[in-house]
C-alpha cells in the first residue's frame, strides 16, 4: 500500500512597507482627478468666490478701516491672480492652489488694515 503524505507548502508572507505620500503629492492626485471630471465646476467656483464674497468683503473692511493704497492693491491683486489663472484655462493643479492664495492674501490685507 502506498500512502503519500502532503504537507503544506512554505508560506512566508511578505509584506511590503506602506509608502507614506506627502500631502503635496496626494493633493496634486486629487486635484488631477478633479481636473478630469470637474474643471468647469472649480473655474466658475473660483472665480465666483472671488469677485462675488472675497473681493468685496475685502474692500469692504480696507475702505472702512484706513483706505490704504497698498491694502487696496494687495486686495487688486489678488482678484486679478485669481481671474487670470482661470482666464488661461490652466489644470485645477495650478487653479486650486491659486484660489487659496488669493483668499489667504485677503485675509492677511484685512487683519492688516484692522491693525
Amino acid at each position: 500500500m502506498d500512502y503519500t503524505l502532503s504537507s503544506p507548502g512554505l508560506a512566508i508572507g511578505y509584506q511590503s512597507p506602506k509608502v507614506r505620500t506627502s500631502y503635496f503629492r496626494s493633493f496634486t492626485r486629487w486635484a488631477a482627478d478633479q481636473d478630469i471630471e470637474n474643471h468647469i465646476g472649480w473655474v466658475g467656483i473660483s472665480i465666483t468666490s472671488m469677485t462675488a464674497i472675497f473681493f468685496p468683503l475685502t474692500m469692504a473692511a480696507i475702505l472702512f478701516n484706513d483706505a490704504s493704497v497698498g491694502l487696496i492693491g494687495i486686495a487688486m491683486l489678488s482678484l486679478i491672480m485669481v481671474v487670470i489663472i482661470n482666464l488661461a484655462a490652466v489644470s485645477t493643479r495650478y487653479t486650486i492652489p491659486f484660489l487659496l492664495a488669493g483668499i489667504l492674501m485677503d485675509i492677511i490685507a484685512v487683519m492688516i488694515s484692522i491693525i
